[in-house]
């Protein structure tokens, strides 16, 4: 019997395909052979630290390895993603990383350490932080609707206050201003409290930052609460109305996620991704990070995080360009 070359090369692509196929699930099912470490690109005692070390804890138990905590702050969160996507990619290092360094310091930075696009395997998104928009109580304003025609009646135009230039409540408000037709002009802070005491203060009429913040001022009626960017109402706020019931469709918040370096196998990090989520869908947990962070658990596994990262890319590029902010 002859085979041609054409068949000898179509069965040359199975055998190597099935090779690819049998190495990947033997990858995953030994994982792990060993410790594990979780690179997490913020300093100890921040959010990304506090989620992951409760994450850990849960998924030593579940490996039977340890799993240890890493962490390497600076460069706006590229240190540590950087560190992680130049290590081996059997599923032993692994990135905890805020959606900064994977879809925002690209646009701002002229040099990257790493390219969050090629050099890093989606995993899984861990969970989203909401935005909340709150106004000063003399602006007599409680939802969008108000909020657009309060803005369209302004000669001076109104302002929103950030913990930063370049921060993503920063583009977030950027982008609900947009959704409505109006402008507002942003005022950046140093840092996230000052911005808030300011507003408190009168001196700027908005302010947009995580739950943890706000929710303090909104409960003492320092505040009055506008609108949440979370994608339904929000536990403990549910009297805020959601950014989405005015524009359809938008999100835009913080988020925390799992990833590993390029050319993970697709069945390890289906594996860890796995393993991440069931630990993050327990009750107890659920309920202490949303308690404790003001997160909500929201894990969905590699493809969705690609895809979703590949969507803010795209989003927040356009608004750097479209404000012209500058590029360090």
């Amino acid at each position: 019997m002859r085979v041609g070359r054409r068949g000898m090369l179509a069965c040359g692509a199975g055998l190597a395909l099935g090779t690819a196929q049998r190495t990947a699930r033997a990858q995953a099912g030994s994982f792990p052979a060993r410790p594990v470490r979780v690179i997490v690109s913020a300093g100890a005692g921040s959010g990304p630290d506090t989620a992951m070390r409760l994450l850990a804890d849960r998924l030593s138990a579940m490996w039977g390895q340890p799993v240890v905590v890493d962490n390497r702050a600076g460069g706006s969160g590229n240190i540590g993603a950087g560190t992680a996507a130049r290590s081996d990619r059997d599923g032993h290092v692994l990135l905890f990383s805020q959606a900064s360094p994977l879809v925002l310091n690209g646009h701002l930075m002229r040099s990257m350490p790493f390219d969050p696009a090629r050099d890093l395997t989606p995993v899984t998104l861990a969970m989203t932080t909401p935005f909340v928009l709150a106004a000063r109580p003399g602006l007599g304003v409680r939802s969008l609707p108000e909020l657009a025609a309060r803005a369209r009646e302004s000669r001076e135009g109104l302002t929103f206050a950030t913990g930063g230039a370049t921060s993503l409540p920063r583009f977030a408000g950027e982008q609900l201003a947009r959704g409505l037709g109006i402008r507002l002009t942003n005022v950046p802070y140093g840092a996230s409290p000052q911005a808030v005491q300011d507003t408190v203060a009168g001196r700027t009429d908005l302010v947009i930052d995580g739950t943890p913040l706000i929710t303090p001022q909104l409960r003492t009626g320092l505040l009055a609460p506008v609108a949440i960017t979370s994608a339904a109402r929000f536990p403990g706020l549910e009297e805020v109305p959601v950014v989405a019931e005015t524009l359809p469709g938008f999100a835009m918040g913080g988020w925390f996620a799992l990833l590993g370096p390029a050319g993970m196998p697709a069945g390890l990090a289906g594996r860890i991704a796995a393993d991440a989520i069931r630990a993050l869908e327990a009750p107890d947990l659920r309920d202490r990070l949303l308690r404790e962070l003001g997160a909500v658990v929201s894990a969905d596994g590699p493809a969705a995080l690609a895809a979703m990262m590949e969507r803010e890319r795209a989003t927040l590029g356009r608004l750097v360009r479209e404000l012209e902010v500058p590029i360090e």
